[in-house]
């Protein structure tokens, strides 16, 4: 399942990515061009725009968010649709929305983190597209919380 998230809900998509699924915006495109992007890339379109039949081209497949609250947005859109929130978690780039990769040997990736977290941490996960390295650190347990989620792992692509 693929989203595609108006400039209202940019927190949503990156709480949808956190939990592995494909979202995407862009800043710099006006909503009608989101909508027609949605439409080709076979996406859902997410907004808390209710007026968004009268004012904007057709939208092939849309969720129209009631809440103001990022979190609740997220648990709408998961109840809407259906979205596992265990299987794919942590596996996607925040950043980018590419998959994660297992860091095979993490001596590779030794100068893109700090030492104490080098030390620290046995595996470690990178983004090929950005090359954002990540762990399994007190940052994924913090987001799990706040998330209200049941599992804090990161599941590589």
């Amino acid at each position: 399942m693929k989203f595609m998230v108006d400039h209202m809900l940019i927190k949503l998509g990156k709480y949808l990515r956190i939990l592995g699924y494909d979202a995407a915006w862009n800043k710099d495109l006006r909503t009608h061009e989101l909508i027609l992007r949605a439409n080709i890339e076979d996406r859902i379109f997410l907004t808390r725009n209710t007026r968004l039949a009268d004012q904007y081209p057709p939208v092939k497949k849309s969720i129209v968010i009631g809440s103001t609250d990022p979190v609740e947005q997220l648990y709408e859109v998961v109840r809407q649709t259906g979205l596992d929130i265990r299987t794919f978690l942590f596996s996607r780039c925040i950043k980018c929305n590419l998959m994660l990769d297992k860091v095979a040997d993490k001596a590779e990736i030794r100068a893109a983190v700090h030492p104490n977290v080098y030390e620290s941490f046995d595996q470690f996960f990178k983004c090929q597209g950005c090359g954002t390295v990540f762990w399994l650190g007190s940052h994924v347990r913090n987001t799990c919380a706040k998330l209200k989620l049941p599992e804090c792992s990161i599941r590589p692509g």
